[in-house]
């Protein structure tokens, strides 16, 4: 049946044309009128392609528009924006245009893939909804940009305020027929929605600091989005507020406050710098709109995520940015590649971004190798991400999860399954096998040694490449062996999927560092399915309490189904 969300950011859905709702109850009328509302409420959520708004016949039209209250003041309803032409998104017909090929199979292109649902409830993402419509808005001009058949991006790094505002006024000369004016009047009016003083500015700040950007840097050992885009951020707008929307967004959950206003508003802002300057195809826009992908994690719905990843993919492989290309490319490459993987663990679908194009060499093979050949603690980390990545791959173009996600196009005989499956496999033990002495723990302590007794080991691991890097090899290995071929016999026994579930859960018992906790509610949901003992549901169920309650990280789904999974056996 359907489904019916009633939440206060859609009481913006209600315009004027329905005055009828807000008549008083205690009028004599007895005649009622049943008002079809489905196709407003739908709209975008199905096809994600927004409708073209009118636009304003002059340019002061728009600027008089621009009259919102102060940030304390600040309704949903209040919220408002330059308009901007948003057309349907082209059929692509062959990927060569851009350059780059983003297909894995033929006639597949690079949107979410065609088995993601998108008619369940999307967090705060919810149809009509503000939130909603501006991710909507992104997305699509995400997509366009990636389509763009403009020449290659800008190469300088950082544009100046100058080029900013140059693209602000040539995207606003589209618009309006006439002479471009008043510029600074129009930017100052569309940083009032997101106004912010000196001590909230600087509770943002410390927040993304302390908090946030360790998520994104967690296997970065140059900190980029620590110490780099910031420094970014004193210059370009966009970066800024973009930032700022991500902290704002994490306190919110973190302190489950049901106003979203603030998070709402710098969002909104940050959309309206971004969105012209996504023409010049920089670092620095790409750094943006993966921020703004985080935020969009962490308030969608987590079985939404691939409709709110598909836009920063395209731009990504437009771009052509590799997980070797170093840099602060490099970093925000990886930022994404987690995010893509999760999601794909999640949907049981490939990754986004084709793990054919991660690296640059193609095959799995070459790929390794040039991985291999960066000797840093970072890349080790990024390298097991990249086979974890493969794994999904591998699962899903053979069709060991659900068949509706085989490639109908894929056909293969069970000795290339075999084949596939043990070179994988071999470079997923490889790695566990060489891996430096900054990936290896150092305190094991059994389960039956610790005093008191405990449920699960306690493995601590020095750095964040360490906690998370082994415990997304305990979870590749474990998908492995859970898919290994039946008449398979290898020559080595490998340790047993109990074995590596337990390792996975007692990562992140042991190392409560938060950077490392938001890539962990997957790999410990995939492990917890192996437990069998009442003890052992209770630790897990009370880590996810802890995840939730001290970063704001969702956690709850996957604990529900934990405890449907488990049934009976949780008592």
């Amino acid at each position: 049946g359907i489904k019916v969300t009633f939440r206060p950011e859609n009481a913006q859905t209600v315009g004027d044309e329905y005055r009828s709702l807000f008549r008083s109850s205690s009028t004599s009328s007895k005649v009622f009128q049943i008002v079809d509302v489905t196709a407003e409420i739908a709209r975008d959520y199905v096809t994600e392609v927004p409708t073209p708004e009118p636009c304003a016949e002059s340019i002061d039209e728009v600027v008089t528009t621009l009259t919102s209250p102060p940030l304390q003041d600040f309704p949903p309803k209040a919220i408002l924006d330059l308009p901007s032409p948003v057309f349907p998104l082209p059929e692509i017909t062959s990927s060569h245009s851009l350059g780059v090929d983003f297909l894995h199979f033929p006639g597949s292109t690079f949107l979410s893939p065609h088995f993601s649902d998108s008619t369940f409830e999307d967090g705060i993402f919810v149809p009509g909804s503000q939130y909603q419509e501006l991710h909507v808005e992104l997305r699509s001009k995400l997509m366009d940009t990636a389509r763009s058949t403009v020449p290659s991006r800008v190469q300088s790094c950082v544009p100046s305020r100058r080029a900013s505002v140059d693209a602000t006024a040539e995207a606003l000369q589209m618009l309006h027929d006439g002479p471009v004016i008043g510029i600074t009047d129009i930017d100052e009016e569309s940083r009032r929605l997101a106004q912010l003083s000196p001590a909230q500015e600087y509770v943002l700040w410390q927040n993304y600091i302390s908090e946030v950007a360790p998520w994104l840097d967690k296997f970065d050992i140059n900190r980029h989005f620590e110490l780099v885009l910031p420094i970014w951020a004193k210059d370009v707008e966009h970066l800024k507020y973009s930032m700022l929307a991500l902290s704002a967004r994490q306190i919110e959950l973190k302190e489950r406050k049901l106003e979203l206003a603030t998070s709402l508003a710098l969002y909104q802002h940050a959309i309206h710098l971004l969105s012209p300057a996504l023409a010049q195809r920089t670092t620095v826009v790409l750094a943006s709109s993966v921020v703004l992908c985080v935020l969009e994690m962490l308030s969608c719905s987590p079985k939404a995520w691939r409709r709110h990843l598909d836009g920063c993919a395209a731009l990504i492989q437009a771009l052509g940015i590799t997980g070797i290309c170093g840099g602060a490319e490099q970093a925000i490459f990886w930022c994404f590649a987690r995010m893509d993987v999760c999601g794909g663990l999640i949907s049981l679908e490939q990754t986004l971004i084709p793990m054919s194009k991660w690296i640059g060499g193609g095959a799995l093979a070459e790929d390794v190798r040039l991985l291999q050949a960066k000797d840093n603690c970072d890349t080790k980390a990024n390298h097991i991400e990249y086979l974890l990545g493969r794994v999904v791959e591998l699962l899903c173009r053979f069709g060991r999860w659900e068949q509706r996600h085989q490639d109908p196009n894929f056909v293969y005989t069970h000795k290339q399954y075999v084949s596939h499956w043990l070179e994988l496999f071999d470079h997923i033990e490889t790695w566990h096998r060489n891996r430096p002495q900054e990936l290896k723990p150092i305190l094991v302590i059994p389960a039956e040694h610790s005093d008191p007794p405990s449920t699960f080991p306690t493995v601590m691991y020095p750095n964040c490449p360490a906690i998370s890097g082994n415990q997304l090899y305990h979870t590749a290995a474990l998908l492995m062996l859970k898919h290994k071929p039946a008449s398979l016999h290898l020559s080595t026994k490998p340790r047993s999927m109990l074995w590596h579930a337990r390792q996975v859960c007692a990562i992140s018992m042991s190392n409560s560092n938060h950077a490392c906790w938001s890539n962990a509610t997957q790999p410990i949901w995939i492990a917890g399915q192996l437990m069998s003992h009442a003890s052992e549901h209770r630790a897990i169920l009370e880590l996810y309490e802890r995840m939730e309650r001290e970063m704001g990280w969702a956690t709850k789904w996957r604990a529900k189904d934990l405890l449907d999974h488990w049934g009976d056996l949780q008592s």
